[in-house]
């Protein structure tokens, strides 16, 4: 125990850490702060290239054979999560469908902010990962999302309450899930790491690369103030609703630990796919879920994703999730 507290102390003296307990204090004390929605497209822009070139320049140096294990084990996770979230959702949180199938694709889904605390952590304590993590990030945004909305345009088939929306459509879906704004930043960077010369790289690398941390961490201040925005929303409903926020990325994170180490990925490695199995999304997911399931209450999935485990994966799972990856390595 006194192992994982000093490593959740040391974590949350992390200049990221401290600039998302700044964002939560700012709402709390009603600042007028403010982050221009101009500013934070640009920097996501520049966070999600950035991890795309990094894994990129990384790929050329991975057989496609050795990344093999991780890729598979990444989809059945993805999977697996989603319906461990819907069980708990729906069958012992008591949500409706609609809402059940929509936080269940957020939670089999991935945050790319969640990962790069993940690495930057690893980063901090000098332990090694594979470097091919990057693509795994990508391989898992996608996959529960379409499923999700998949397994509820049945339901609404069996129901005979399926609506004729273009935008609901499993094509729009796809492209949404797939093709959106994160997952092809995403890939566009990947693309860019593996075929850019060396010489041109060195060329981008002050903007990606050399301002990268000093930016993640502004764009963690504004997620602590939106973070704290959307709990905000849940105020009306019991929070003992709200227990599966932290119990699934516990579970998660254990599986993900426990399958880490049985495909032989190295400690650092079994921890990034913790942390990613853990984490929910909140930018892929709700873009894709507000067309295609628009019965489902935003706040819901979007405060619990964003506004509860997004803060209790940076303070407490990522700790934990190392400490657990510890005792078994």
């Amino acid at each position: 125990m006194n192992q994982i507290i000093e490593i959740a102390y040391a974590n949350l003296l992390s200049p990221m850490i401290l600039f998302f307990l700044i964002g939560i204090i700012a709402v709390l004390v009603n600042s007028d702060l403010k982050v221009p929605t101009a500013f934070y497209t640009g920097y996501t822009m520049i966070i999600l290239f950035t991890i795309g070139i990094k894994g990129g320049v990384e790929l050329r140096n991975v057989a496609f054979l050795e990344m093999l294990p991780s890729i598979v084990a990444a989809l059945i996770l993805s999977i697996l999560m989603l319906f461990i979230a819907f069980f708990f959702v729906h069958k012992l949180c008591k949500f409706s469908v609609e809402e059940s199938w929509a936080l269940s694709a957020h939670y089999g889904s991935v945050s790319a902010v969640t990962f790069i605390a993940g690495l930057a952590f690893l980063d901090k304590i000098e332990v090694f990962y594979e470097t091919y993590m990057s693509a795994i990030l990508v391989i898992m945004e996608g996959p529960a999302i379409i499923l999700a909305i998949i397994l509820y345009k049945l339901h609404l088939q069996k129901q005979g309450k399926e609506i004729n929306n273009p935008n609901a459509s499993i094509q729009h879906v796809i492209k949404e899930a797939f093709f959106g704004k994160s997952i092809f930043l995403l890939l566009g960077g990947i693309f860019i790491g593996f075929v850019a010369h060396a010489d041109g790289l060195l060329l981008i690398k002050p903007l990606f690369g050399d301002l990268f941390y000093g930016i993640l961490c502004i764009f963690l201040l504004h997620m602590g103030m939106i973070a704290t925005q959307s709990i905000r929303q849940l105020e009306k409903i019991k929070p003992i609703s709200f227990i599966f926020a932290f119990l699934l990325p516990l579970i998660g994170g254990t599986i993900g630990i426990l399958t880490g180490q049985l495909i032989g990925l190295s400690l650092g490695g079994a921890f990034i796919l913790a942390v990613l199995t853990g984490s929910a999304s909140y930018i892929a997911a709700p873009a894709a879920i507000a067309q295609a399931i628009p019965k489902a209450n935003s706040g819901i999935y979007l405060g619990s994703a964003l506004g509860l485990t997004l803060p209790f994966n940076l303070i407490l799972g990522i700790p934990y999730y190392y400490w657990f990856a510890t005792l078994l390595y």
